[in-house]
Order: C-alpha cells, then structure tokens, then sequence
C-alpha cells in the first residue's frame, strides 16, 4: 500500500503543468546531498553550491563549491583500531542543459578541482606498542568529473541524481536536494 501512494505522489508531480523551473543566468542553487561509495563502507555527507553566471546555446554554465566528508573506523585483529576521516573542499563548474521540455528536468556535465584532506588516528588498545603502518590514504589534490540531473517539483526545488569519478578512489552515486535561491 505504501508503494502505491508513493507511485501516485510521483505521477502527480509528473503530471503537474504550471511547474516553470528552467535554470536561468544569475539563479544560484544550494544544497546537501548523501553520497554512496561502491566499497560500501559509510556514506558522504555534502553540501552544494553554484550560480549559474551565462547562458550558452542550450543550457547554462554554473561556477560554484562543493563539500565532502566522510568518516569510518577499522578494527585490527589484536583489538586496535584505525579511524580515517575525509574533508574535501572543492570548485566545481557545470553545464546545464536547461532547455529540455518544461524545464524540470535538468541534466548537467561537469568538472570539480579540489583538495583532499586525510586524517587518521590509531587507537592502541592492545598496549602492545604494535603500530600497524597504513599508507592507503594520503591528502592531496583532487579531480573530479561529474554528470547528474535535477528533477524540478516545484520553481524552487529540486531533487538531484549525482555521479562522481575522480582521483582519490572518489567514485560516488549522490541523491540530494536542491534549492533555488
């Protein structure tokens, strides 16, 4: 029963006609997403932004900032533990191709460049003085390529469908929302 009042819901919202929320030059859209890694280990908090600054042919081109953080901990065999935590901080620019039927969807293609900061703490709860050297991860630049939609349910929200492939083992699936200010 709860599958099929989700069903009408989505087809209201497909259906509804004064639904006018093509991305134009000067909207800005701001937003959070959950991102989820093919490892499977936890999911990626983040936080978007972009303003849209010129039309160009079919769609616009959007500059703008992104956050992400991440955080899990691994338990060695002896009892230690390892927690890694992840914050990176971006620019991003987007094409946004805007001039797709109504204007609620809205796909877009993109680059992010940022930077990447690991930090991790080792746990000795062992006492052994054991310290189990891990050099997975290191901070560094980052590099992004993105390509995702956004699906307007009103002028001034939208969910958001993300996927991310870069550098830093960052390759993520992203559901969010975006709002237009």
């Amino acid at each position: 029963m709860k599958k099929l009042g989700v069903l009408i819901l989505f087809m209201a919202l497909l259906s509804a006609d004064n639904v006018s929320s093509q991305i134009r030059e000067g909207d800005n859209l701001f937003g959070g997403s959950l991102g989820f890694w093919p490892t499977g280990e936890v999911p990626t908090f983040g936080i978007n932004f972009g303003s849209n600054i010129t039309q160009a042919g079919i769609g616009t081109v959007g500059l703008g900032g992104i956050f992400r953080y991440y955080s899990y901990s691994f338990v060695y065999g002896n009892g230690d533990s390892r927690r890694y935590s992840f914050s990176s901080l971006g620019f991003q620019t987007n094409y946004n191709f805007n001039q797709i039927g109504n204007g609620r969807f809205v796909p877009y293609l993109g680059v992010v460049i940022g930077y990447n900061y690991v930090n991790t703490t080792y746990t000795d709860v062992s006492r052994n003085a054991v310290y189990i050297t891990d050099v997975t991860y290191r901070s560094g630049a980052w590099l992004w390529g993105q390509a995702g939609f956004r699906y307007f349910f009103s002028p001034s929200v939208a969910g958001s469908v993300r996927a991310g492939f870069g550098n830093h083992d960052f390759n993520t699936f992203e559901l969010g929302m975006d709002f237009k200010l």
